[in-house]
């Protein structure tokens, strides 16, 4: 949401503070009142004895006289009172310009600019003119505390609408960057769509001269499409410190199309699907700074997957032994829901608060732990071999804004690159490859509790997913 700028100035005290030169006008009115009506008095006095000139004249001059010093009397006590009052808002005024003028001094002196802070000063200054006067001892501290206040209140708010900024960004939901409040416990329920498509050519034979080729070549297309429904709990052990888990099911289902090149050639098809519980995760994240004084607030995270999911080197697979094998060897006949590698996934998040918006990055690395699998060869014959994945490293950059006090929206990109994996400490070549994705998400706070997120992918490179889907519903308790 757009934050609006007022900048301190003697024109902004006077549009808070309007009574300050109307009191002194007050003032002066009122002390030449004073002296007219004493004028007056002494003047109808002299008039009164000059006219009348008889003993009736004379017995009801000192009567009017005293009756005129009465009333002088009533007005000067009341002109004296009115006066104590407006010195004491004089006072006031004065003592609360000094704190707007301390409160413009340290935002000088720390670079930022007075963006909401200015309007819950005027808002204060405001109120505070309005109230009963009181004395000037009691006035300073009372304008230092709500000045804290309302300091607190506006760090409060910048917090609150950044969280609700980076809630909208679905990249950071795996890798942190918004914290559970101490004692908070949130329930956050996803459904994620992930469509995966790739072509392949297959040679089996040999090349003469460009453009001839003797031997066996076949077009193979692979389609994929998983559908994830996960519960993600997490819990703030610390207004820093937050411990989470994610609980996923995986349902897949895949086409594989594979047809040789030439004009009797059939092609040929399978499918594959399977519904299973997929790789369960434990996390943590920590916040290292609160982000004062101008810095960026850096959040460590440390997550553990384990292997729970069915595992690529578990499902069935065809062989050159089944019909038409000599195509369809080691295509899947069941679709994996996990990786089968357990891995150790740290990582680094950044956000910077800028108004109206928050500038985020999140570094992270993948280490898969090698693991010993029988390996069910295309001739149908298993061999036992440790599998060494490769780790990755990704980054993650973007930006994020708040549309209004509900809504906000996000933009990003993520760019990893999977190093080589080994076999029996044998190197695989061409096994190492990159891919990014471009990310958008919008988030719609329904409640104070309850939050609504969208996120989409697009993937960047052969490798890298052609488009995900993500849906999230956190829930605070």
């Amino acid at each position: 949401m757009a934050a609006k700028s007022y900048y301190f100035s003697n024109d902004y005290v006077k549009k808070f503070h309007p009574d300050e030169t109307a009191s002194i006008k007050t003032i002066k009115f009122f002390s030449h009142l004073k002296s007219v009506l004493q004028l007056s008095a002494s003047g109808a006095f002299i008039l009164m004895v000059a006219a009348g000139g008889n003993a009736q004249a004379a017995q009801s001059g000192p009567e009017s006289l005293a009756t005129l010093q009465a009333a002088i009397a009533a007005q000067e006590a009341k002109l004296q009172q009115e006066e104590i009052q407006l010195e004491q808002q004089s006072l006031e005024l004065d003592q609360q310009q000094r704190l707007l003028d301390s409160q413009m001094a340290k935002l000088r002196g720390t670079g930022t600019s007075p963006t909401s802070q200015a309007q819950p000063a005027a808002d204060s200054t405001a109120n505070s003119a309005t109230t009963a006067p009181a004395s000037s001892t009691q006035a300073a501290p009372a304008s230092g505390t709500v000045g804290e206040e309302q300091q607190q209140q506006q760090q409060q708010n910048q917090q609150e609408q950044t969280k609700v900024i980076l809630q909208s960004s679905t990249v950071l939901a795996n890798t942190g960057g918004v914290l559970t409040p101490k004692g908070t416990f949130v329930i956050d329920p996803s459904l994620e769509y992930d469509y995966w498509a790739q072509n392949q050519l297959a040679l089996n034979g040999f090349t003469i001269i460009p453009g001839i080729t003797f031997g066996n070549i076949f077009i193979a297309r692979v389609d994929q499409n998983f559908l994830t429904a996960a519960v993600t709990a997490r819990y703030g052990l610390t207004d820093r410190l937050e411990i989470n888990a994610k609980i996923p099911l995986v349902a897949g289902y895949g086409t594989f199309t594979a047809q040789a090149v030439g004009p009797n050639a059939q092609p040929l098809n399978t499918s594959a699907n399977n519904v299973n519980i997929g790789d369960i995760q434990l996390g943590g994240s920590y916040q290292f700074n609160s982000g004062n004084d101008g810095w960026p607030v850096f959040v460590g995270n440390l997550t553990f997957k384990t292997a729970t999911g069915v595992s690529p080197y578990s499902v069935p697979i065809y062989t050159v032994y089944d019909s038409g094998g000599s195509f369809l060897g080691g295509i899947q006949k069941k679709l994996p829901t996990g990786t089968g590698f357990y891995s150790l996934e740290p990582s680094v998040t950044i956000f910077y608060p800028t108004a109206p918006g928050v500038l985020f990055g999140n570094l992270q690395y993948i280490y898969n732990f090698s693991r010993t699998f029988n390996i069910l060869g295309s001739s149908g014959v298993s061999v036992r071999e440790n599998l060494q994945p490769g780790s990755a490293v990704a980054a993650t950059f973007g930006m994020g804004f708040a549309l209004n006090d509900k809504a906000s929206m996000t933009l990003s990109y993520q760019q990893e690159h999977v190093f080589g994996s080994s076999v029996s400490n044998r190197s695989i070549p061409g096994s190492a490859y990159d891919f990014g994705t471009f990310n958008f998400g919008l988030g719609y706070a329904i409640n104070a509790r309850t939050n609504f997120n969208i996120g989409v992918g697009i993937g960047a490179g052969p490798n890298a997913p052609v488009a995900k889907i993500l849906f999230e519903v956190p829930i605070r308790f």
